[in-house]
């Protein structure tokens, strides 16, 4: 999923389901950023002696970046697929993008299947998934509460476009080559323009050891358009059909339920925003994961929703990336210990350690599945 669903859509979602219109906007931004957080260094503003005095320890929920040495001309998405595969695998750097990063919060493993592989393969509203958001609900009322509610969203709402494919290095991620067909009932041009840019991604990547074995690059970003009807065929022959938006109002009705428990949890009667049922709002959710276009026109659709009043809950801000990073920086710099612990930035790296050890260390072997 993109931004429009993961700050906008979890946004309404958060709105209608009963929590108030400010921690509602820190939800979502909490969910977006997922695919956001990039950063593992030390965030530090001050030395004495040669030692941090103040130092927050990023936590990367994202994949990283490539450093240097790239064309500029080359895609985000490309950027993101090359610097896996150069060193995503590298234990002796201290760097593994896919068991760190990938597994626990993209491609949350559905533990189905007979191997190993099998079973890191990422299932759709799978148990493992409901057994992450219960344990999410028990800290509601903590002061993590909020970011780590949009973290389990991300991760949650990530398993209905994501399902099929691992986040580690697996043939069971790959496809038959030029496998993707677009559904008849796109126009011509949307499935010239999405056909055609999955091909040339594999012909461009083609060349790039494991690209295609890894999370969902084999078919492009097929996976994250809600609007897109589409197929293809897995390498063993068998044919996958996906309509993503049925599989985007799914996760969108499942996350709208979701937040009335954890608005039950936190707030009192009193505190609790008015709860919109998700049947009322729903035609309109539908119209807008129907919406053909790029990201910031399916953005911009949400926006216009909001302000409407058509799905029944006040407009949120703009998403700004980064905004919450800069926010810590500044608290670090005023060498602040309330600005900085109280910050939405420091209390996302809280959230996202909890949540991935949570899921690393004993939601998966729980399950029989030891990854890092």
């Amino acid at each position: 999923m993109q931004r429009d669903m993961h700050y906008y859509g979890t946004y309404a979602m958060a709105a209608a389901a009963g929590i108030p219109k400010e921690d509602a906007e820190i939800v979502a931004h909490a969910s977006q950023n997922v695919d956001d957080q990039n950063d593992e260094d030390i965030i530090s503003v001050r030395q004495d002696e040669g030692d941090p005095c103040e130092a927050v320890v990023s936590i990367p929920t994202a994949h990283h970046p490539l450093q240097t040495g790239v064309d500029a001309e080359v895609s985000r998405l490309g950027r993101e697929v090359c610097g896996l595969v150069r060193r995503g695998t590298d234990h002796k750097a201290g760097r593994d993008d896919s068991r760190m990063v990938w597994v626990p919060f993209h491609f949350l493993p559905g533990a189905s299947g007979k191997t190993y592989l099998e079973k890191l393969v990422c299932r759709k509203d799978s148990e493992i998934a409901r057994e992450m958001l219960e344990q999410h609900l028990t800290l509601a009322a903590d002061d993590v509460g909020l970011v780590l509610a949009g973290i389990a969203a991300h991760v949650y709402a990530d398993t209905f476009a994501h399902f099929g494919f691992s986040g580690v290095t697996s043939w069971l991620n790959c496809i038959e080559a030029g496998s993707v067909c677009v559904s008849d009932e796109h126009g011509e041009e949307t499935r010239a323009y999405i056909e055609g840019s999955a091909a040339h991604f594999q012909a461009f990547y083609g060349w790039i050891e494991n690209v295609a074995r890894i999370g969902h690059g084999s078919v492009d970003t097929c996976p994250d358009r809600p609007f897109l009807k589409w197929s293809f065929r897995y390498k063993d022959g068998e044919i996958e059909q996906r309509s993503n938006p049925d599989n985007y109002l799914d996760a969108c009705r499942q996350l709208h339920a979701f937040f009335a428990r954890f608005a039950g949890a936190r707030y009192a009667d009193a505190t609790r925003a008015q709860v919109i049922p998700f049947d009322r709002i729903e035609p309109e959710v539908r119209r807008l994961i129907a919406h053909e276009g790029k990201r910031d026109e399916r953005e911009d659709a949400w926006v216009a929703a909001l302000g409407s009043g058509a799905l029944e809950v006040a407009e949120c801000r703009r998403y700004v990336e980064h905004e919450w990073t800069g926010e810590l920086i500044s608290a670090l710099e005023a060498r602040d210990f309330t600005r900085i612990r109280s910050s939405h930035a420091y209390l996302f790296h809280s959230a996202a350690e909890h949540h991935r050890h949570f899921v690393l260390k004993r939601l998966l072997p729980k399950h029989g599945l030891i990854v890092a």
